[in-house]
Parts: C-alpha cells; sequence; structure tokens
C-alpha cells in the first residue's frame, strides 16, 4: 500500500513539474509583448523606408491599441531599435469625441485617425503653432493631405502618462515640449522620415 501510494505521490509530481516547465503555458508580460510588437513594426518600417527613399535611420511610429492616457507614441532609432523619444498622443474624435476606441477612417470630413504609414513632409507654422505636413503613403490614408491632417502639438496633450487628453480632428497631436524635442530629429534628418500608424 505504502509502494502504491509513494507511486501516485510521485505521478502527480512529475505531472505538476511538466506542466510548470512546460513554455505553453506561461502567457508573457505585457509589457514584453508590446515590446516586440515595436519591435516588429521598427524592422519593418525600416525595410518599407530604405524602398522609399526614406530615412532608415529614424522613424515614428504610434500604436494606438494603447489607451490615450499612457505613451503609444514613439520616435524610434531604426538602427538598434531604441526608442530615442516617447509620449502621448491624441486620436481623431470621429462622431463621438467621448470615444476611447479608436476609429480609423479614410474619409474626407470624418474627423478619424487614418492608419498606415505616412511621410513628414516639411514644417511650417500653422493654427496650433509648429507643424509638418503628412503625405499618406497606403490606400488607408491616402486622403490625409487632402483631409489637412498634419502633425503638431497642443496643450491639451498632456507631457505625462494618467492624464485625460483631448480628441483631434484626425491630426496625430502630441504634447508641445514633445514635438520640440521630436523637431531637433526631424530637422537634422538628411532624408525624409516615415510615421506609421497602426493598432
Amino acid at each position: 500500500m505504502r509502494t502504491c501510494m509513494s507511486t501516485l505521490y510521485l505521478y502527480i509530481l512529475l505531472l505538476f513539474t511538466a506542466s510548470c516547465s512546460n513554455p505553453a503555458s506561461k502567457t508573457k508580460p505585457e509589457e514584453v509583448l508590446a515590446r516586440e510588437k515595436l519591435h516588429s513594426y521598427s524592422y519593418n518600417l525600416k525595410k518599407f523606408a530604405a524602398s522609399q527613399g526614406a530615412s532608415t535611420k529614424l522613424g515614428v511610429l504610434i500604436d494606438m491599441s494603447i489607451p490615450s492616457w499612457k505613451k503609444r507614441f514613439f520616435v524610434v532609432n531604426l538602427q538598434n531599435d531604441s526608442v530615442l523619444i516617447s509620449g502621448l498622443v491624441c486620436h481623431g474624435q470621429g462622431d463621438d469625441y467621448r470615444r476611447e476606441e479608436v476609429v480609423f477612417s479614410n474619409v474626407v470630413g470624418s474627423n478619424c485617425t487614418s492608419e498606415g504609414r505616412y511621410r513628414i513632409g516639411e514644417h511650417y507654422m500653422g493654427d496650433f503653432g509648429l507643424a509638418y505636413k503628412l503625405y499618406g503613403l497606403d490606400t488607408t490614408n491616402s486622403n490625409a493631405y487632402k483631409r489637412l491632417v498634419v502633425f503638431h502639438a497642443h496643450s491639451c496633450v498632456s507631457e505625462f502618462e494618467g492624464a485625460a487628453i483631448c480628441r483631434s480632428d484626425g491630426c496625430p497631436t502630441i504634447n508641445p515640449y514633445v514635438l520640440q524635442q521630436t523637431a531637433k530629429l526631424l530637422d537634422a534628418s538628411p532624408k525624409p522620415v516615415l510615421l506609421w500608424i497602426y493598432k
């Protein structure tokens, strides 16, 4: 009887050990998944930039799957996948200013964010100060220039995580200080810099 009980105990122990050591039973932390996703988009943006004659050293990634009160704007060194600048960025209000979920649209007058890859154009002084023209490079954002979707800043976007931020009419809008730091890198780049909005 003692031998049977010992065998049963050993069998249960082996089952428990096997289930704990099985990689499939472990879920990756949210931060690890976020880093892997950023790495993937950074890698693909670099490849696409090379085909467009754009900068393969600097890129801008905006992950709209991240809540608006968390950092989801990233200026990335495409050479080594490091994040140089990060910050909050608002999304288009669409037909409901209160909605947190990002709804994409390329339709003129939709007030929505358009997903896809953009070429960041020349800077100018607009209604909100320093701004950069955006040129959509995909069918999902081909109307960006016509919609007056530009890259600019506004004081309603906090510099810090956890704060509620405003919505835009489709423009990727960031904090003024973050834009000031980003502008230094954009203006110093000898080649056009690409920006990618995704979810």
